[in-house]
C-alpha cells in the first residue's frame, strides 16, 4: 500500500513539473525579468536604428515612441506621407530631450504589389539598423465571405499582412547581418492571435498571421543553423485584442485589450528575451495557454464566431 502511494505521488510531482516549470517561467518573462532592449544599441557613431513598419498610428506609434524615449534612432513607414509627417512632429514634441534623435521615414502602400524593395531602403543601408518591427497589417470586420470579396481585395490583404514584411526582410538582410558583427539584431514580425484560432471571415487574415509565424522559424533556423550563425535573430509577436485608433471599431479599453502605449511597452520589455514566440501583453500570454493547452476546438470556435459577430455588428453600427 505504501509503495503504490508513493509511486503516485511521484507520478503526480512528474506530471506536476512541467506545469511548475511553465508558472516559473511566465514569474520571469513578465515580472522578473529586466528589459534587454539596450542590448541592442551597439555600432558605429551615429547610433542604432529601429525601423518600424505603418508606424503612423497604434502599435506601430506607440513602439516608436518607446524605442526613442530608450535612445535609438528611428526609420518609419506610412501610407500617407502627411500623416507620416505629422507624427515626426508629435514625437519630436513628446520626446523634446530627443531631440538630437536621427527620424527618418519612407512612404509606400503595403497593401500594393510591385514595389522595388531595394531602391525603397537604398537611403536606409548604410545606417546600423539592429531592431525591426514588421508592425504594419490589418484585417476587417466587413463580414464578407472569401467568395464575396474581389480577387483584388484579397491580393491586398495578402500583400499587406505577409508580402510586403517578406519582401522588405529580404532586401533588409544583407545589411543586418552587416550590422550584426557588432551585436545582437533582431527582426519582430507582429502577429495576431487570430492566426491560431482562424476565426470566421477573417480567413485569409488569419492565414498570413500564421504565414508570418511559420517564416519567422524557418528564417532564425536560416540564421542559426546554416554556416556560422549570423547574429540576426527573428521573434514573432503574438498579439491579441489592443485598442488602436486605427482599427473600424476600437475595442474598449479593459483589462484584457491593453492601450496601445501599455502594449508597446510591453514589446520594448520583451525585446531580446530569447523566444521565436512571445506574447508582448501578459494578459494575453494567460489567453493564450488556455486556446492551445485547455480548451477544445469546438468551444474556441464557437467563441470566435460569437466575438465575429459582434465586431461585425459594432462595425456596422459604426461604433
Amino acid at each position: 500500500m505504501v509503495s503504490t502511494v508513493n509511486m503516485l505521488a511521484v507520478f503526480g510531482v512528474l506530471l506536476a513539473i512541467p506545469h511548475l516549470y511553465r508558472i516559473a517561467s511566465f514569474v520571469w518573462l513578465y515580472v522578473l525579468r529586466p528589459s534587454s532592449v539596450k542590448r541592442f544599441l551597439h555600432g558605429p557613431k551615429g547610433g542604432a536604428y529601429a525601423m518600424v513598419t505603418g508606424a503612423t498610428d497604434g502599435i506601430g506609434k506607440a513602439t516608436a515612441t518607446e524605442l526613442l524615449r530608450n535612445g535609438f534612432n528611428l526609420i518609419l513607414h506610412g501610407r500617407n506621407e502627411a500623416k507620416m509627417q505629422k507624427v515626426v512632429e508629435e514625437l519630436r514634441a513628446r520626446l523634446p530631450e530627443k531631440e538630437d534623435a536621427d527620424v527618418r521615414y519612407f512612404i509606400a502602400d503595403a497593401s500594393a504589389g510591385g514595389h522595388d524593395f531595394a531602391k525603397m531602403i537604398e537611403p536606409f543601408k548604410d545606417l546600423h539598423i539592429t531592431l525591426v518591427y514588421h508592425n504594419v497589417g490589418g484585417s476587417d470586420t466587413s463580414g464578407l465571405k472569401l467568395d464575396e470579396r474581389t480577387e483584388e481585395d484579397v491580393h491586398r490583404m495578402v500583400n499587406l499582412n505577409a508580402l510586403f514584411p517578406l519582401f522588405l526582410n529580404r532586401a533588409l538582410l544583407p545589411y543586418l547581418r552587416r550590422n550584426a558583427k557588432s551585436g545582437p539584431v533582431l527582426v519582430n514580425f507582429v502577429g495576431s492571435i487570430a492566426g491560431d484560432i482562424a476565426p470566421p471571415r477573417l480567413a485569409v487574415y488569419a492565414a498570413s498571421k500564421g504565414f508570418l509565424e511559420s517564416l519567422t522559424r524557418g528564417l532564425d533556423n536560416d540564421e542559426l543553423f546554416f554556416d556560422d550563425p549570423t547574429g540576426v535573430r527573428y521573434t514573432y509577436l503574438a498579439v491579441g485584442a489592443v485598442n488602436s485608433e486605427n482599427h473600424e471599431a476600437p475595442m474598449a479599453v479593459s483589462l484584457s485589450t491593453p492601450t496601445s502605449e501599455t502594449f508597446a511597452r510591453g514589446i520594448i520589455n520583451r525585446a531580446g528575451c530569447g523566444r521565436r514566440r512571445v506574447a508582448p501583453y501578459w494578459v494575453h500570454a494567460v489567453m493564450q495557454y488556455f486556446l492551445q493547452d485547455v480548451l477544445g476546438d469546438g468551444m474556441i470556435d464557437e467563441a470566435g464566431a460569437a466575438e465575429m459577430k459582434s465586431l461585425i455588428a459594432r462595425s456596422k453600427k459604426g461604433e
